[in-house]
């Protein structure tokens, strides 16, 4: 198996950014949009398409700032996916709503319209769309049922930078988008995100929501205005020198996010046909973006009697292969979802409603593995993984019927 090198280059470019912008007193602290984070906005809505968009502490941020702007009654239910990360929803705990967790189509593990129609209650108001690893989710279905029902609809792209749904890009659909930019997403900023309106009202309430001072003086609305000193109380700005982060790596990003595409692309091609493992499924018209997390599928059911999953990863490992199980768990197995807030400020409001059982994300789950690849994967060690997968299905599943 080829050697794995840490990544160089681009962390070289990170550091010199950074230098240089420190070196010409670049400033810290950047209240009023200019500079660096007007760039990175600039940059932002130039490559996703998105239109005036505003920087973010953190991803977690954007989407608590997403929940405020919508301005929504106390006790407002927002519907989402079971199978995602917890920040898509849990910030609508400090907006005073509460949230619906719904099962996910099996076979791409995002949000499934027909248990979306079937959780909305006179209390919805709101759903949350994840991208689930990249994945597209059903926007057209979704989109239709938010229209008819009058709901906002709020899209994480933070798994699916520049993916595509017949051609539309991901965050365009909706009401409000936001993204992370944390270090392990495809487009880093150490730590940040980005947020994204359809509307300018809805913006500049996020703007009142995080950005005190700067640009909160200059709010268009003069009752938002009224109130630019001080926001909502709440400071969600980005660091400048995250901002220097993120234009560094947006140099090449579609460059990068296309090569990693296609080196996982070679992988799918590589495991089709193996017995006892499923590569990820990519429905017809979805564009894969960056691929957040390649995810394959062992079949315990095509192992040999005795042998389990846990055997044909441990093969995958002992090869060399990068192989893990995935290390975040339903949010159906989380306190924060389950058990009463030890928070009297939100208790409440705080009263998530779990519409199980979720066969859907049974079937996603079980037997998923993943596959870290990075940028200094090539075609050779690609290929070294499929060969790996191979062996494995050769020695530890039954052979495929003829």
């Amino acid at each position: 198996m080829p050697h794995r090198f840490e990544p160089g280059p681009q962390r070289e470019r990170i550091a010199v950014a950074l230098a240089d912008y420190v070196r010409a007193g670049g400033p810290l602290s950047v209240a009023d949009g200019s500079g660096v984070i007007g760039e990175l906005e600039q940059r932002i809505e130039k490559v996703l398409g998105l239109p005036d968009p505003l920087s973010f502490s953190s991803g977690t941020a954007g989407l608590h700032a997403a929940y405020l702007a919508l301005d929504m009654p106390p006790g407002s239910e927002v519907i989402g996916p079971v199978t995602t990360f917890h920040a898509s929803l849990s910030p609508a705990l400090h907006a005073g709503l509460n949230a619906v967790l719904v099962d996910v189509e099996p076979d791409t593990g995002n949000l499934c319209p027909a248990a979306l129609e079937e959780a909305i209650t006179p209390l919805t108001r709101c759903v949350t769309v994840t991208h689930y690893l990249g994945h597209p989710a059903a926007m057209e279905e979704i989109t239709r049922i938010c229209r008819e029902r009058d709901l906002h609809l709020i899209e994480d792209i933070s798994h699916s930078y520049l993916s595509t749904l017949n051609g539309q890009r991901v965050g365009t659909f909706g009401d409000i988008c936001v993204g992370s930019m944390q270090d392990r997403k495809s487009w880093p900023a150490g730590e940040g995100g980005l947020f994204s309106a359809a509307r300018p009202q809805w913006r500049e309430r996020a703007l009142l929501a995080g950005h005190y001072r700067g640009r909160a003086l200059l709010l268009e609305d003069p009752e938002l205005a009224a109130f630019g000193e001080t926001g909502l109380g709440l400071k969600m700005r980005m660091h400048p020198l995250a901002a220097v982060v993120g234009l560094a790596n947006a140099e090449d990003l579609v460059e990068r996010l296309t090569a990693r595409r296609a080196l996982l692309e070679r992988l799918t091609r590589g495991l089709q046909g193996l017995s006892g493992v499923r590569p990820p499924v990519v429905r017809p018209g979805a564009g894969m973006g960056g691929w957040f997390s390649y995810r394959p599928q062992i079949q315990p059911g095509e192992l040999k009697p005795g042998v389990d999953v846990d055997a044909y990863l441990r093969w995958l490992q002992d090869a060399g292969v990068p192989a893990h199980y995935p290390s975040v768990g339903s949010l159906s197995g989380m306190p924060l979802f389950t058990r009463p807030v030890p928070l009297r400020a939100a208790a409440g409001t705080w009263r998530p409603r779990l519409l199980g059982p979720f066969h859907g994300e049974s079937a996603y789950n079980a037997g998923r593995i993943s596959v870290s690849v990075t940028g200094e994967d090539t075609e050779e060690t690609i290929d070294a993984y499929a060969t790996a997968f191979a062996e494995a299905s050769q020695a530890l599943a039954r052979p495929v019927a003829a």
